[in-house]
């Protein structure tokens, strides 16, 4: 385990966040992903925008899946730990996906990760992270990379409560780095709204394991 991960296990913060998802569905906080890491990723990430190796990103699993501008304008590429500081993510999220089973008995198994790049104009319409009843995905997180993020800059997140829930959101956050947010990927509906300066996260999903 990395350092970064072994430091955030069994934390007060990282307990105060398993507490805000059990009770909300969503959990938001600024003190357990390492902000030194989130710079590691961010440097990553832009370096791989300028080689041309992001796709654009799409809609829907499987057979659904489809480019949608209309509904997402975003880029994309999937993590698969071949570099210290991909590594260094998929240890914090083990350490998240132990306590997350610890605190809600889920039995999370798989882990799924991508970069991120919204340009500007860039935006994701609501939406479920998994179909109810699929298993697909049952946790989402989302860490934040980009320094000096203010409202102006756009790209919020906003968050429902539920799915019925068709009336204000019930929280909005920024994207500002070390930001991360955890959600019930069947149960709260979200959307990134329009950025109005290059935006860069990671986010990842944890699945069951499907034996």
């Amino acid at each position: 385990m990395s350092g970064a991960a072994a430091s955030c296990d069994a934390s007060p913060a990282l307990d105060a966040l398993m507490e805000q998802l059990v009770a909300t569905g969503y959990a938001v906080a600024d003190d357990v992903f390492p902000v030194a890491l989130a710079a590691r990723l961010r440097a990553e990430l832009l370096a791989l925008q300028a080689a041309g190796s992001l796709s654009i990103a799409g809609v829907g699993r499987e057979a659904a899946y489809r480019r949608d501008g209309n509904v997402r304008r975003a880029s994309i590429r999937w993590l698969d730990g071949g570099t210290a500081a991909e590594q260094a993510l998929l240890d914090f999220a083990e350490t998240l996906r132990r306590a997350i089973n610890a605190r809600l008995f889920l039995g999370l198994f798989d882990f799924e990760c991508n970069y991120i790049a919204y340009p500007v104009g860039g935006f994701y319409g609501r939406h479920l992270d998994s179909l109810e009843g699929a298993r697909n995905r049952v946790v989402s997180f989302v860490g934040y990379l980009d320094p000096d993020w203010g409202e102006a800059d756009g790209g919020a997140l906003r968050l429902w409560r539920d799915p019925a829930d068709l009336g204000e959101p019930v929280t909005t956050v920024l994207p500002q780095v070390g930001r991360m947010v955890l959600m019930l990927s069947e149960d709260i509906p979200h959307e990134v709204l329009p950025a109005h300066r290059p935006r860069h996260a990671v986010a990842g999903w944890w699945r069951i394991n499907r034996a």
